[in-house]
């Protein structure tokens, strides 16, 4: 049975990036910032991919190719993040990306990763403050030299149930990494909304935020996934365009830590 562990040829992750000094801050919650994050030339093909797809609409459906409404109660719409081989974007689901940014944020992690495209219309609702420390099902398993993609013909990665008879059970881990890289987007300035809200408590409002994260091209946000992670996509005045990625640890490591209460299970759309 095909599982969703993939290798991915990016032996050279150094030589992709622009070196730049990222940003560690630690208030209202630990966090990473990068700007410039790719070369000119490795951000320039980023874009292009995404643009490419981007080019095949928007459905108000969901669906299996382009840009769709596959999200309850969040005003995006959600594509699938290329992972084939030679695609400029499949550079985000390699094992070098991968365990840089773990090592960065000093998180124990399984190798899994759930991935995604966003993209914002111009006036798309702020979301609602939450911390993402959110439960993900997986087949399969990482190997030192590849990572493993949450792959929905599998099993759903939020609820588990598995779409293949007979195959590998499917099990449960927790969202333990963030990761939102800004692409594709129109020169930002402030008041034109977009940003990313970070927050002190899950009770403040959406619309005053402790501090935002701009969607300025080439730039990265990454932060552990804790019950104190509260961010927050906010109302935008242009179109918004992002990568999204999770990567993922054992379930008892988050209920040793925090607690099983801690969990935030998904609600079943009905």
């Amino acid at each position: 049975m095909a599982d969703s562990s993939i290798v991915f040829d990016h032996p050279n992750l150094a030589s992709l990036l622009n070196n730049r000094r990222w940003v560690r801050s630690t208030f209202p919650f630990p966090h990473i910032c990068a700007d410039k994050v790719f070369t000119s030339t490795v951000y320039d093909s980023l874009e292009r991919a995404y643009k490419a797809i981007l080019t095949r609409g928007l459905s108000e459906s969901p669906r299996s190719e382009g840009f769709s409404r596959s999200f309850a109660a969040y005003d995006a719409y959600g594509a699938d993040l290329p992972v084939e081989a030679g695609n400029p974007l499949s550079v985000f689901v390699c094992r070098e990306w991968h365990d840089m940014i773990a090592r960065i944020l000093d998180v124990d992690t399984t190798g899994d990763m759930n991935t995604g495209l966003h993209h914002h219309k111009a006036g798309s609702a702020s979301g609602s403050v939450h911390n993402d420390l959110n439960p993900g099902w997986f087949v399969g398993a990482a190997t030192p030299d590849c990572i493993n993609v949450s792959n929905s013909t599998l099993c759903s990665y939020k609820f588990g149930d598995s779409r293949v008879s007979g195959g590998s059970p499917p099990r449960q881990t927790i969202r333990a990494i963030a990761m939102i890289f800004y692409l594709a987007n129109r020169p930002w300035s402030p008041g034109d909304g977009g940003e990313t809200g970070l927050y002190e408590a899950v009770t403040d409002p959406v619309d005053r935020p402790t501090m935002t994260v701009p969607p300025v091209n080439n730039s990265l946000l990454a932060f552990e996934c804790t019950p104190f992670s509260f961010h927050s996509f906010l109302h935008n005045r242009y179109p918004r365009n992002c990568v999204v990625l999770w990567w993922h640890r054992n379930r008892e490591v988050v209920v040793s830590r925090w607690g099983e209460q801690r969990i935030v299970t998904w609600k079943i759309k009905r």
